[in-house]
C-alpha cells in the first residue's frame, strides 16, 4: 500500500455530504455525493468515505461540521448556567433596542439558549477602566457551587461587567468553582469575546458554553471512528472565518463552527475570483436546504466582525453571508391564494417526492425534474435515479389547489425560487449600493447551476461562472483553506493623543504573539506564517465603529477618514476619533494548488430532450461535461449533465468551456 497521500474535503449539508478527494501524486480531483444523515451527521461522512475506500489513503482531511449550528437551531445543546455580575441579571432578556418585525405592534424578543432561572449573580465589580471596585464575594461562588451540583448542571458561562479589560475576576471565579466541582465546564467571557458591549459578549459567551459539549463530543466520536479505519491525518475543522484548524485546538471556541460548511462555499469564491482574475463576484450556493449567498470584492471575501445565527448574536469573525430557506428541497406551498417556497425543506430524509423515499410534498427539485431539466436516469451521476411519476402527483396535488395545471405550479415554484434568490442577492448590492452588474455571478452548489442563467437576467449580469465540481465546491474550497486564527484586544482613548502609537503598537505586538503560539501549535512554520491587523474606530460619541486595515500607525488615522468617506459619502477629518478594538488573523499558508479538473476516461455521447423553459417547449441539446474540451461551445438550449449538478444554458445563452473546466456562461448578442 502506498503512503497516504490524498488531501479530503468534506461538507456535510442537509441533504448531501459532498466529499473532494484530490490526489497529490496523480494531481487529479475526484467528486462524490452521500445523502446526508441529519440525525447522525458523521454517518454519512463516514459512508462515503467507506464507499471510496480511501480512509487509509488520507494525508490530510478537513470537514465543515454542522453540530454546533444544529445544536442552536434545533435548542438541543447542554443546558448552561450563566454568571454575571449583581445587578446585571437581565442582559440577555432586555438584549439590544430595535424591533426586527417592524410592522408588529407587540414584538417578541427570541427567546436566549439560556433559561431566566439558570442566570446567576454574584457580587463583584470591575470599572470600565479595568480598576477594581468590588472584590469577588467567595460566599457566592460557594452558593453557586452549591446549586449546579443539586440541578446536575454541568456547563456555566461567566460574563463580568468589563472583563474585558480585566479579567481577574472571572479567572479567580473559575478557580474557585473549579476547587468544588473540577468537572465542570466553565468558559470565560474575556477568552471567548474580549470586545465591549455586555449583551454582545455576553450572548457569545452563552452560545459558546451552549455548543461546546455538542461539539466536543460529535468530534471525539468522529475522531475515533476515524482510527478505526486506519485513517492517520489529524481532522481539521473548518471555521466560520473562513479558516481552518485543527479539531483539538476547535474546543476552545467551538462557537466559530457555526457557519462551518457556507465558509468552505466563500472560500472557493475566493480562490476562483483570484485564479480566473474575475475580481468582483457573487456566489451564490444553492444547496438542498437553502441558499447562501456571498461577496467577493477586489479579489477577496467580505467577513463581519460578528454574527446573527437564529436571533443569537456571535461577535467573532464570519464571513458575510445571506441565507435563505430557498434549496432544492424546499416545499412548495399554497397560502393565502398564492404560491410560496420553503424556508421548510424536504431535507434528505424523506427528501423531495422524486427521490422515492416516501416525500409526498412538491419541491423544486420535483418542478426541475418535471419540466425536463434533470435527468431522472442521471442523478448523483447515475447512482440515483429519479421517480418522475411521484414528483408529477406531488406537484399535482399543489396545481389542483391553485387551479393551474402541473407544468404552470413547476414553472410558478421555480419563478418564486429565482425570486427569492434575486432579493437575497440585492439585499448584498443594491441595499448597500453595489452595483451587481459589475459582478459575475458564481453558481454553484447542487442546483445553483440550474438558476444561474435565470438570476443573472433578473440581476442584469452578463456572466455566470460554472466552475468544474460545482455541486460539491464547498468541500474544495476547504482544501484551498489556510490554518487561521483570529485573536482581539480591545482599545481605549483617541487617535490622535500621544499616547496612542504606543498603544497600537503594545497591543500589535501582544496580538502577533499569542497568533504565533497558535499557529506553532497547528504545527506552521514562521515562513509559512502571516499576520494581518485591523483596527475598529469610530468618531466620538458614534456606537458602531468602522474596520481600517492598519499598515502602520502614522497612516491610520488618515484611512479611517477615508473608509469612512468610502463608505457612507462624508467624513469629519476635524472630529475626534475613538480606538475601538484591534484584531488580527493569524494564517498559516498551507491551502492545496488549484488543480485542473478529473477528466473521465468514459466517453458519453450527446442526445436531445424537450425541456419547458419560460413557458414554452424545446428540443434542448444534452452534453455530459466530461466530454467538452476546453474553448468547446453549447448553445443554448440546452443541458450540462455532470456528477452531483446540472447546468442550464436557456435559449440566448452560450456556455464556453475555459481553463481549468470551468464553464462560462454569457448573453449571446443579437
Amino acid at each position: 500500500m502506498s503512503s497516504p497521500h490524498l488531501r479530503v474535503g468534506v461538507d456535510i449539508g442537509g441533504t448531501f455530504t459532498d466529499i473532494v478527494v484530490i490526489d497529490t501524486h496523480a494531481k487529479s480531483t475526484r467528486t462524490y455525493k452521500v445523502l446526508s444523515t441529519p440525525r447522525e451527521p458523521a454517518k454519512g461522512m463516514l459512508q462515503g468515505l467507506d464507499e471510496l475506500g480511501i480512509a487509509r489513503e488520507i494525508d490530510f482531511l478537513v470537514h465543515g461540521t454542522t453540530a454546533g449550528l444544529n445544536a442552536i437551531l434545533s435548542r438541543t445543546g447542554e443546558r448552561i448556567a450563566l454568571v454575571t455580575t449583581e445587578g446585571f441579571h437581565d442582559v440577555l432578556s432586555l438584549g439590544r433596542a430595535g424591533n426586527k418585525d417592524i410592522w408588529s405592534l407587540k414584538p417578541k424578543k427570541p427567546d436566549p439558549l439560556v433559561h431566566p432561572k439558570d442566570v446567576h449573580t454574584v457580587r463583584e465589580r470591575i470599572r470600565h477602566d479595568g480598576s477594581v471596585e468590588t472584590r469577588l464575594e467567595v460566599a457566592d461562588v460557594d452558593r453557586l457551587a452549591n446549586w449546579l451540583a443539586a440541578e446536575g448542571v454541568r456547563s456555566v458561562a461567566v460574563c463580568f461587567l468589563h472583563a474585558h479589560k480585566n479579567p481577574v475576576h472571572e479567572l479567580e471565579f473559575k478557580a474557585l468553582l473549579h476547587k468544588r466541582l473540577p468537572q465542570i465546564s466553565v468558559v470565560l467571557s474575556h477568552e471567548i469575546a474580549p470586545e465591549q458591549g455586555e449583551f454582545e459578549r455576553t450572548s457569545t459567551t452563552v452560545a459558546t458554553g451552549y455548543v461546546a459539549r455538542t461539539v466536543e463530543t460529535y468530534l471525539a466520536e468522529l475522531v475515533r471512528e476515524l482510527g478505526a479505519r486506519e485513517c492517520t491525518a489529524p481532522l481539521h475543522v473548518m471555521r466560520s472565518s473562513g479558516g481552518i484548524c485543527s479539531a483539538e485546538l476547535v474546543a476552545r471556541q467551538p462557537i466559530q463552527t457555526i457557519l462551518s460548511g457556507p465558509a468552505g462555499g466563500v472560500v472557493a469564491a475566493e480562490t476562483i475570483s483570484q485564479t480566473l482574475n474575475r475580481l468582483n463576484i457573487i456566489a451564490i450556493d444553492m444547496g438542498g436546504t437553502s441558499s447562501d449567498v456571498s461577496l467577493v470584492i477586489d479579489g477577496r471575501m467580505t467577513l463581519s466582525a460578528e454574527g446573527d445565527i437564529a436571533d443569537n448574536v456571535m461577535k467573532m469573525p464570519v464571513v458575510e453571508l445571506h441565507t435563505i430557506g430557498a434549496g432544492g428541497g424546499s416545499i412548495a406551498r399554497a397560502e393565502a391564494g398564492g404560491l410560496r417556497v420553503g424556508p421548510l425543506s424536504a431535507g434528505a430524509n424523506p427528501g423531495p417526492a422524486c427521490y422515492g423515499l416516501g416525500g409526498t410534498q412538491p419541491t423544486v427539485t420535483d418542478a426541475q425534474l418535471l419540466l425536463g431539466r434533470i435527468d431522472p436516469a442521471w442523478f448523483l451521476g447515475g447512482r440515483m435515479n429519479l421517480d418522475v411519476g411521484a414528483a408529477e402527483e406531488a406537484m399535482g396535488s399543489l396545481a389542483r389547489e391553485l387551479n393551474i395545471d402541473v407544468d404552470a405550479a413547476a414553472a410558478g415554484v421555480l419563478a418564486v425560487a429565482n425570486a427569492m434568490m434575486a432579493n437575497a442577492i440585492r439585499t448584498l448590492t443594491m441595499r448597500r449600493g453595489i452595483d451587481p452588474r459589475d459582478f459575475s455571478l458564481l453558481a454553484f452548489g447542487g442546483a445553483g447551476p440550474l438558476h444561474g442563467a435565470a438570476l443573472a437576467d433578473e440581476l442584469g449580469i452578463s456572466e455566470v461562472i460554472v466552475p468544474f465540481g460545482t455541486g460539491v465546491l464547498s468541500a474544495w474550497g476547504m482544501l484551498h483553506a489556510d490554518i487561521r486564527h483570529d485573536v482581539s484586544a480591545p482599545l481605549s482613548g483617541l487617535a490622535h493623543n500621544p499616547d496612542a502609537r504606543s498603544l497600537l503598537e503594545q497591543t500589535h505586538a501582544l496580538l502577533r504573539e499569542q497568533g504565533a503560539r497558535l499557529l506553532q501549535e497547528e504545527g506552521v512554520e514562521d515562513v509559512a506564517s502571516c499576520y494581518s491587523a485591523t483596527v475598529e474606530m469610530r468618531y466620538a460619541g458614534q456606537a458602531h465603529p468602522v474596520s481600517v486595515q492598519m499598515v502602520d500607525p502614522e497612516s491610520l488615522l488618515q484611512a479611517f477618514h477615508d473608509t469612512y468617506r468610502q463608505r457612507f459619502g462624508h467624513s469629519m477629518p476635524g472630529a475626534p476619533v475613538e480606538l475601538v478594538q484591534m484584531r488580527l488573523a493569524a494564517t498559516g499558508k498551507i491551502g492545496a494548488d488549484f488543480l485542473d479538473r478529473h477528466t473521465s476516461a468514459e466517453e458519453r455521447g450527446e442526445t436531445k430532450r424537450t425541456v419547458t423553459i419560460d413557458g414554452k417547449r424545446h428540443e434542448a441539446r444534452i452534453v455530459h461535461r466530461e466530454s467538452l474540451d476546453r474553448q468547446d461551445v453549447v448553445t443554448g438550449p440546452a443541458i450540462i449533465l455532470e456528477d452531483g449538478s446540472t447546468t442550464l444554458v436557456p435559449p440566448g445563452w452560450a456556455a464556453r468551456q475555459q481553463q481549468f473546466g470551468t464553464l462560462i456562461l454569457r448573453k449571446i448578442n443579437p
